[in-house]
């Protein structure tokens, strides 16, 4: 009998905390080596993207750490914000009923609840400070050899069922035919093969049949029908993505997704005519199919715990060619405090034989920090003025943090007149990028 398949587990983690990442995978690398993917979205959190990821893992390993000193003191409120995200991923793992173990800073007890289901190992940061690697503590190693107990029987019956297929499953009223006519060509463009589910929806063994064999689905939640096929597809872990209009009214979302200040309130999609509803999916549609990270090798995990000095939302640079120099110094000091900078002047920043403009305004669609370098040649540059007014949007749908900086004393475009920006004469490079690295960790 051969030795039993690896496992691929889904790793929820605080990204910034490089050190515990490394002590915990030593540890547990030690005892058996697993593969992981992690989620890299950087646009915004997209709940299916997630419960897609969590869905095809064998098991959820946890490792959350706090930020700060490791005698520092946190209230209720503070450690139940510091644990949103964790809080969201481990919610998934639970109506999925993976196997799941997780170990966490001792100080985030107050903010856990979860079923007896879940191996949850607390730990004094101080102990992981001054702890020897050369062996597993008795008490990570007990929960996580049994965690790799359960996922190797969980893998086994989960690799015996057929794969999920590209198919979409829509549940959209009669009353919202435009919707589901728009959300069909949308879906087809993205080779996504649409699926529209029966309506009335009975929940009866065809439509869960239905239901089940689709990757995910979307649900119109502007009737009391829709709002009980989400409720099913929730409670029963079928991705979903809620729609809703103005006309609909009731307390599901609450219900359903609870308080939590991110993930799936956030990501319904609100639309009043067709083509906002079109304008509001592609998002979605972009991100739900970004392909993961996969860690397939110790040397990997190294390499990707070490990066987390460098953050990974993706910046664009925009700026004309005649301020190149002025361009360099926030590009180094950009590039070297986050991962992806997206330079189009860079050499080999697009490759041969690529439409360029294409692959510009994908990079910019990708983006989740735009600066801008202003100056009179920018002004003057239509193709400039171009990536300034489509970041612009980006940023009025949430989507982009914007920061224009002045090269010189000028008149902002009207688009830009209400928006904060720096000046160049008042402030230097290296303090608007720490300025921006601020804002950012406080959103996280």
């Amino acid at each position: 009998m051969g030795s039993p398949a690896r496992l691929e587990v889904f790793l929820s983690h605080r990204y910034h905390s490089p050190a515990e990442n490394l002590y915990f995978w030593e540890l547990l690398s030690s005892a058996e080596d697993v593969s992981f993917r992690v989620d890299e979205a950087v646009s915004f959190t997209s709940p299916v993207r997630l419960e897609r990821m969590i869905r095809d893992a064998d098991g959820f390993v946890g490792i959350h750490p706090l930020p700060g000193g490791a005698r520092e003191v946190h209230l209720l409120p503070r450690l139940r914000d510091m644990a949103r995200y964790f809080r969201l991923e481990l919610g998934m793992a639970v109506r999925a009923r993976k196997p799941a173990v997780v170990f966490h800073d001792q100080r985030l007890l107050p903010a856990l609840r979860a079923p007896q289901s879940v191996r949850l190992v607390p730990y004094d940061a101080q102990e992981t400070e001054a702890a020897n690697h050369s062996a597993l503590p008795g008490k990570v190693e007990s929960a996580y050899r049994g965690f790799l107990a359960e996922a190797h029987a969980s893998a086994s019956a989960q690799r015996r069922r057929s794969p999920h297929q590209r198919r979409v499953g829509l549940v959209v009223s009669p009353d919202n035919r435009s919707a589901a006519s728009v959300l069909t060509e949308a879906l087809e463009e993205r080779s996504w093969e649409p699926a529209v589910l029966p309506w009335p929806p009975r929940l009866d063994l065809d439509l869960i049949t239905r239901l089940r064999a689709c990757d995910w689905v979307i649900v119109d939640l502007d009737s009391a029908q829709g709002q009980l096929v989400a409720a099913f597809t929730h409670g029963q872990f079928v991705p979903t993505l809620p729609i809703v209009s103005p006309r609909a009214s009731g307390t599901l979302e609450q219900t359903l997704y609870g308080e939590i200040p991110t993930g799936h309130r956030k990501a319904i999609v609100r639309w009043d005519d067709p083509d906002d509803l079109v304008t509001a999916v592609e998002p979605h549609l972009r991100v739900i199919d970004e392909q993961p990270r996969y860690i397939g090798s110790t040397a990997q995990a190294l390499e990707y715990f070490r990066s987390a000095a460098k953050r990974n939302e993706r910046v664009f640079l925009s700026y004309a060619s005649a301020n190149h120099d002025q361009a360099a110094t926030f590009a180094q000091l950009l590039n070297d405090r986050f991962q992806n900078v997206f330079d189009f002047r860079q050499h080999g920043a697009i490759g041969v034989g690529e439409d360029w403009l294409d692959d510009l305004m994908g990079n910019l669609a990708k983006s989740a920090v735009g600066v801008l370098l202003l100056s009179k040649e920018y002004l003057e540059s239509k193709y400039c003025m171009l990536e300034a007014r489509e970041l612009h949007r980006y940023s009025i749908e949430g989507n982009v943090r914007l920061v224009p900086v002045c090269l010189e004393r000028m008149e902002l475009p009207d688009f830009l007149q209400r928006t904060q920006y720096r000046n160049l004469s008042r402030h230097t490079p290296q303090t608007i990028v720490t300025e921006l690295l601020s804002q950012l960790a406080a959103t996280v």
